[in-house]
């Protein structure tokens, strides 16, 4: 049975999203590879066809161009459109990510097999590496998505990233659609991080569940671990060090293990120009 990569994007052209789609043909990775592309150009979508990608759209208007209108957030949106794939087609497992500040510098799959298997687990999470108390914009978020009763309950709580997901496919498609469920009708658009963070602090993903560090070497996440922007702010909240890019262009953990996956690469303007010169 094959391996999953999906991912969805809204109004990115090809400059956007060439390095997600790149690094995932440069990875040694050979299952399926979708992308949910809602509103994209001809000349965009074509690209994505040739890389090997199956597309998922909804509309296209009368030069070819793809489109979509929807009353989503598309970080919300894109859970249900997951969910509906998934639904309708099995796989192994499954790894969503965003796609415009996301690299694999590897296949992600046999490690994530052997994770799985050693664990028992069905889904794996990848850390911030802070707790919502400490970092501002999560913090905020998750008090304007639920109010001051729940934010207290879960403020001290560390945070996940919702914007790289793996696991088995069953249970990533369910978690799709509950995250999507849990999203609609809060009092702020964005809050698939805040919505999924709480749910799997919660019975019965914290049991079927396998959170793992920065420094497991899984996922890194940029954002709260190596941008220069904020670090002289976060480091003192820090709950591990900060990933590292070695003399061979590589992003690592502190003993040198290349990551899976580097999010948020776009945060850290030196290693950008680097990974983005790789998987031009």
């Amino acid at each position: 049975m094959q391996d999953l990569i999906i991912g969805c994007s809204t109004n990115y052209d090809w400059s956007k999203i060439k390095y997600w789609i790149n690094s995932i043909n440069q990875s040694g990775f050979d299952g399926k590879k979708v992308m949910i592309l809602m509103n994209c150009d001809h000349d965009t979508a074509e690209k994505v066809l040739e890389a090997g990608f199956e597309i998922v759209s909804f509309g296209h208007d009368g030069k070819g161009n793809l489109t979509h209108q929807s009353q989503f957030m598309v970080h919300v949106e894109r859970f249900l459109h997951i969910y509906n794939y998934l639904k309708d087609n099995k796989f192994r497992n499954v790894i969503t990510t965003d796609v415009k500040d996301v690299i694999f510098q590897h296949d992600p799959f046999p490690e994530l097999e052997t994770r799985l298997n050693l664990s028992g687990k069905d889904l794996l999470f990848s850390s911030e590496s802070m707790k919502y108390k400490d970092e501002p914009w999560g913090n905020n978020n998750l008090l304007e998505t639920y109010g001051p009763y729940i934010y207290n309950i879960f403020k001290d709580n560390e945070i996940y990233n919702v914007g790289v997901l793996a696991g088995k496919s069953d249970a990533m498609r369910d978690l799709c659609l509950n995250i999507f469920l849990a999203a609609i009708g809060r009092p702020i658009k964005i809050c698939d991080q805040s919505t999924f963070n709480v749910m799997i602090n919660m019975h019965p993903y914290n049991t079927r569940s396998l959170y793992t560090k920065s420094e497991d070497g899984w996922a890194c996440q940029l954002g709260t671990t190596a941008d220069p922007s904020k670090i002289d702010e976060f480091k003192p909240f820090l709950l591990e060090e900060s990933p590292k890019m070695i003399a061979e262009q590589v992003v690592t953990n502190k003993t040198e293990q290349p990551y899976s996956i580097v999010h948020q690469y776009d945060r850290v303007p030196e290693w950008r120009k680097i990974i983005e010169a790789k998987y031009e």
